[in-house]
């Protein structure tokens, strides 16, 4: 290849410089017929929708697509005879920057059955090559981009430092028994959780589960302080399920989609599955079971037994975003498993999810968190993102009409 594009890996915030560097070796460039290097910054949101359509008994497929292009920009560096390396060096080193949007939507990749969708974003230094026949030479670096959150960062800022804030409890009670006879036990799920308004990325966030369940009213037996009593609480975290899913809805040209996906375990719960864990944490769990007598017969009463659980999670996941055609809304769901029909306790708590930095002000690209160089957890059908963008026109001959 006669072309390297240095770009860093690392996740953009929307309003941010990007910087990066073409090197071009010679004598290859020469070599290689090329005439023109240009660099592009391509960014959209796309959406697509396969419908059915019935004639008698055939069924056909057709796929209607919708683009929006959030950024389209070109930079020429070089053009044939413009510049040469210095003596003895071989390659030419050859800077350019872009201004990302400031509303630059949130990275994000979506499929599902008959539908899709995506917000992608790439940079792809282009050698446009003489002759009709001879194909431009492409190098392409698909990157994650986030809008600016300072609400996010100050929240990101207290989290960080130990959560001494409000909290948020979310609870879910029910009354079940095993059968379809008898009387009802009571259970009861309460997850406590920062009382904060949005979520933001690569932060660990505390929470505490309770679960708690009275059996129905029963006699007295010393022998079932030490055996399972209906219905018991969960005893290890693998019992819980708490999972981070995401509800999309798709619209390419009119036509409407909905689609969910779980794509999280939290806080270490849950059993081992093909959905990734948000990052593996601590988890404390506690069980506690004692006998409540019903008013002065010490030998009638309930069984009231509570298991505790204190962790974190921390999230990964594009942040919540809406646009006319594609747009993605976050929930945390709970489940919790009881023996019987129906007797299992679900919730599902809406959470907005956002970045939780700032537009860099530096003017050099940096990774966003210290120590690392963060990204969304994307499919790696993202990172080809340069295939929607293929025209090999030269910059320097069509800038006017916008043409790459």
């Amino acid at each position: 290849m006669s072309i390297q594009l240095h770009f860093g890996d690392w996740m953009r915030v929307g309003g941010e410089i990007l910087h990066g560097e073409v090197e071009l070796p010679f004598p290859q460039v020469i070599e290689d017929g090329i005439e023109e290097v240009h660099v592009k910054l391509r960014g959209r949101v796309y959406a697509q929708v396969t419908r059915e359509v019935s004639e008698g008994v055939v069924a056909s497929y057709v796929v209607e697509t919708e683009r929006i292009e959030t950024v389209r920009e070109n930079v020429v560096v070089w053009t044939k005879g413009s510049a040469w390396p210095l003596t003895g060096e071989g390659v030419l080193r050859l800077p350019f920057e872009f201004l990302l949007p400031l509303n630059a939507q949130p990275s994000c990749k979506y499929s599902g059955v008959a539908r899709e969708g995506d917000v992608s974003y790439f940079i792809e230094a282009v050698g446009v090559r003489s002759g009709l026949l001879s194909r431009n030479r492409r190098v392409s670096k698909p990157f994650a981009v986030v809008p600016p959150d300072p609400t996010g960062l100050e929240l990101r800022k207290s989290l960080l430092s130990g959560w001494s804030g409000p909290l948020n409890t979310i609870s879910k009670s029910k009354n079940i028994r095993r059968g379809i006879w008898g009387s009802y036990a009571e259970i009861k799920a309460e997850l406590v959780l920062p009382d904060i308004s949005t979520y933001p990325l690569f932060t660990k966030i505390p929470f505490t589960l309770r679960v708690i369940t009275k059996t129905k009213e029963m006699k007295y037996d010393k022998k079932d302080e030490h055996k399972e009593v209906f219905p018991e609480p969960p005893r290890t975290p693998q019992a819980v399920s708490l999972v981070l899913r995401r509800h999309m809805k798709i619209n390419a040209q009119g036509w409407k989609e909905n689609g969910e996906q779980t794509i999280a375990q939290l806080g270490g719960l849950g059993k081992d599955s093909d959905t990734p864990a948000s990052e593996p944490q601590p988890v404390s769990l506690t069980f506690d079971k004692k006998w409540v007598p019903l008013g002065d017969n010490e030998k009638v009463g309930n069984w009231v037994q509570e298991m505790v659980v204190e962790s974190a999670f921390e999230l990964k996941c594009t942040p919540s975003f809406t646009t006319r055609i594609f747009e993605q809304r976050n929930v945390i769901r709970l489940k919790i498993v009881f023996p019987g029909i129906g007797n299992d306790i679900e919730k599902e708590i809406p959470i907005k999810v956002t970045a939780g930095v700032i537009t860099p002000t530096a003017t050099a690209g940096a990774p966003l968190y210290e120590g690392s160089a963060e990204n969304l957890d994307l499919p790696p059908t993202y990172w080809s993102a340069n295939a929607w963008d293929d025209n090999d026109e030269k910059v320097a001959s069509f800038a006017s009409k916008g043409k790459s």
